[in-house]
């Protein structure tokens, strides 16, 4: 199995969630408790704050680290950080697995081509995501200005530390809500903080918990077979006599 490197720290709880999800995953398929290996690199989750995400440096540095602690691929836990995705993604030691790419993924595999997008305001805002999901063929919409502060605030105040008061709770579903009736046919968790708030099973709108398909995926990939090199897969060819 390949060992899965995690960026995490923003913030803690979404880092334990990923965690959690892989090992009891792990267990549910095959009932015992050799799941892979992973390594955690925290980092300073207000540096990452104060400066918008835009810390490519930091972020390059973070997954050569959890190379050198034996990681054969990276997951960042935190989609607001992908906002350095494509600038450092090429330059990484080891591949860096973009949520955004298996959030999109997943969007088609639903054959859905028009969709919300929920998280910090940096995510609805810089427009990287939309940018990545519209390399899939994906249109995305997001709330206008003021509902992007006040779920902004939401998620620093309280998700980031897994509280959730029902009043919260009840503005993210009425997001949710706003944008399917906005033409949305689904509606990204764009935060791996908001399914603390938002629940499949509180809305009939089509949900992405992006944190859960990025677990998944991460885990996928550390149980997924190397492929042999093609010489061990052909058989010799006789030489010939002379």
């Amino acid at each position: 199995m390949k060992t899965i490197g995690i960026l995490g720290g923003l913030g803690p709880e979404s880092t334990i969630l990923y965690y959690r999800y892989i090992t009891q995953k792990y267990y549910e398929t095959h009932r015992n408790y050799a799941y892979p290996q992973i390594v955690i690199y925290s980092v300073n989750f207000q540096e990452f704050i104060d400066t918008g995400y835009e810390t490519a440096p930091k972020v390059k540095e973070a997954i050569k680290r959890l190379h050198r602690a034996g990681a054969d691929f990276a997951v960042a836990a935190c989609n607001s950080v992908h906002i350095v995705y494509d600038q450092v993604s090429k330059t990484t030691p080891i591949p860096w697995i973009s949520i955004m790419d298996v959030t999109a993924e997943a969007i088609t595999a639903r054959g859905l081509s028009k969709v919300g997008l929920l998280g910090t305001i940096f995510t609805m805002s810089k427009g990287f995501y939309q940018k990545a999901l519209a390399r899939h063929g994906i249109e995305t919409i997001t709330p206008d200005s003021r509902v992007q502060k006040t779920l902004n605030g939401i998620i620093y105040g309280e998700l980031v530390r897994n509280v959730v008061k029902k009043s919260s709770q009840r503005f993210v579903l009425k997001c949710v809500d706003d944008l399917s009736k906005q033409g949305a046919q689904g509606v990204i968790l764009g935060c791996t903080e908001l399914p603390f708030a938002a629940r499949q099973a509180d809305t009939s709108v089509p949900l992405f918990d992006t944190a859960a398909l990025h677990a998944q995926r991460a885990l996928d990939l550390a149980m997924a077979e190397p492929r042999l090199p093609r010489r061990n897969l052909c058989r010799k060819r006789a030489r010939p006599r002379c």
